[in-house]
C-alpha cells in the first residue's frame, strides 16, 4: 500500500514537471515571437521617424536655399526695398523741385542736435504730429490752398491752426503767397506753442 502511494506521488510529480516544462516552453516560445514582433514594430517606427527627419531636413535645406543670400526671396526683398526707397525719394525730389507761387506754405528747421516733436492741430483735429530730426524737415505745410502735386511730404493745414513744439528749438520758414522758392520770412519761435498761425506769424492771406 505504501509502495503504491509512493509510485503515485512520483508519477504525480513527474506529471507536474512535464506540465511545467511544457508551459515554460510555450511561454518562452510566446515571449520569443512577441519580442520579434515588437522589434519589427520598433524598427518600422524608427524607419518612419528617420524618413520624416530626412524629409524635414530636405525642406529646411530648400528653405535656407530660398531665403539665403542671393536667393530668389532675398532678391525679391531687395527689389521691394529698392522700389519703396525709390518711391519715397522720388516724392521728396518732386516736393523739393516743384513750387507753385499761388500757394503759401511753411517749412521747419530744427536747431541743435536733438529731435523735436511737432504737432499741427485745430481743436480736436490733428493734421500733423511727428518727431523731426535736426536740420531742414522735408515737409511743406500749406496754409493757403493745397499743393498741385500731392505727396507724403505735402501737408495741408488751416491758416489759424495751433502748433505745439516738444522743445522751442525750431525756425519757421514762411514761403508766402506769390513767392517762389525763397522764404519771405524766417521766424525763430521761443515758446512751446503757436496759438494761431495766421495772427502770430502775420501771414499774408489773399482775399
Amino acid at each position: 500500500m505504501v509502495r503504491k502511494k509512493s509510485e503515485f506521488l512520483v508519477s504525480f510529480l513527474v506529471f507536474l514537471f512535464i506540465i511545467a516544462l511544457i508551459s515554460g516552453l510555450a511561454l518562452s516560445t510566446f515571449s520569443f515571437f512577441y519580442y520579434v514582433k515588437q522589434r519589427k514594430n520598433q524598427e518600422a517606427m524608427v524607419g518612419s521617424l528617420n524618413k520624416k527627419i530626412s524629409e524635414l531636413s530636405e525642406r529646411i535645406s530648400r528653405l535656407e536655399t530660398s531665403m539665403g543670400p542671393n536667393s530668389v526671396i532675398d532678391k525679391y526683398i531687395s527689389a521691394a526695398n529698392f522700389l519703396s526707397n525709390t518711391s519715397t525719394d522720388l516724392e521728396r525730389i518732386i516736393e523739393e523741385l516743384y513750387d507753385d507761387p499761388t500757394t503759401g506754405y511753411i517749412r521747419i528747421f530744427v536747431m541743435g542736435q536733438e529731435n523735436v516733436w511737432v504737432t499741427f492741430r485745430k481743436g480736436d483735429a490733428v493734421y500733423f504730429s511727428r518727431e523731426l530730426k535736426p536740420g531742414l524737415a522735408p515737409y511743406k505745410f500749406y496754409y493757403f490752398k493745397g499743393p498741385s502735386i500731392q505727396t507724403q511730404y505735402a501737408v495741408q493745414i488751416p491758416r489759424d491752426c495751433t502748433v505745439i513744439l516738444g522743445k522751442p528749438m525750431v525756425c519757421f520758414l514762411v514761403y508766402g503767397v506769390g513767392t517762389k522758392q525763397h522764404p519771405t520770412k524766417i521766424i525763430t519761435w521761443k515758446d512751446s506753442k503757436v496759438n494761431n498761425l495766421e495772427s502770430d506769424f502775420s501771414l499774408y492771406i489773399p482775399k
